[in-house]
């Protein structure tokens, strides 16, 4: 049990340090910096903690010239007629259909950069009322397996191995997203996750649509993931994570100070 809590201390621990992103217009944010962790299986996960920064959910390819963009991974999976699978929204505005797509379990919903990760009851959840607030907000939502819940791993009955991604909420309630270093079974993968302290897992689009990439830390370059790389033209959406902009950013402060200043006017 110790190795578990060591491991959830270093999941949830994950919210890191201190340099700004390099760009006109970027608010400064906690350093954007993938950590590894070892699960009992043997596997090792790279880590992509959410942080100070803002998730996004995209149907048009980001260029990987844009510098507040520090993670970028295919989301949900593509059709064979290259389409989102399943109900999207983009930043308020719908996909091309409305049918949900009742095979996938689970959904990512998107609102001012904070993710909710949700068990769609195959779909059933997925009401016009919940996709039109969803719209009204100028949010995001898109389908997905859901393949952690309320900490309990997901059976499948594919037992086929590829490397597996995932979004992820940890128990105590942060937010990023989580790979293997190697082709696993849905079940090791779901497993593991439970062991280092997910509560929630969305599957992300992998197998040939596997690329990705990161903004390293270091030299603030392009690093690509991803094993198989093979149909990276054929994706069709992406899950980002990206820096606040700068002018989000100090309204946002601006907020938070107006608040401490209220709570000291009223201190007795």
């Amino acid at each position: 049990m110790k190795s578990r809590y060591f491991v959830v201390k270093m999941l949830v621990g994950l919210t890191l340090f201190c340099v700004s992103a390099r760009s006109e217009g970027v608010a400064a944010t906690k350093e954007f910096r993938p950590a590894k962790v070892t699960a009992k299986s043997g596997v090792v996960y790279t880590l992509f903690a959410q942080g100070d920064l803002m998730f996004d959910f995209v149907v048009a390819r980001p260029p990987e010239t844009r510098k507040d963009v520090f993670l970028c991974v295919p989301a949900a999976f593509t059709t064979a007629e290259n389409k989102v699978d399943g109900v999207y929204i983009s930043n308020g505005i719908v996909g091309p259909t409305r049918n949900v797509n009742q095979e996938l379990g689970g959904a990512m919903i998107v609102k001012n950069g904070k993710g909710q990760l949700l068990s769609t009851d195959k779909g059933k959840a997925l009401t016009e009322k919940l996709l039109q607030s969803v719209e009204l907000a100028r949010g995001s939502v898109y389908q997905q397996f859901l393949i952690v819940h309320d900490c309990k791993p997901a059976a499948f009955r594919d037992k086929s191995k590829f490397q597996r991604r995932a979004v992820y909420e940890t128990v105590s309630g942060t937010f990023g997203v989580v790979e293997s270093d190697r082709p696993i079974s849905f079940d090791v993968f779901n497993r593991d996750l439970v062991e280092i302290g997910v509560k929630e897992a969305l599957y992300c689009d992998m197998g040939a649509w596997d690329e990705g990439w990161y903004r390293s830390p270091s030299s603030h370059e392009v690093v690509r993931i991803g094993l198989d790389r093979s149909l990276t033209n054929r994706q069709s959406n992406w899950l980002l994570l990206e820096s606040m902009p700068a002018s989000a950013a100090k309204k946002l402060k601006s907020k938070k100070t107006e608040g401490t200043a209220g709570k000291s006017s009223n201190a007795h």
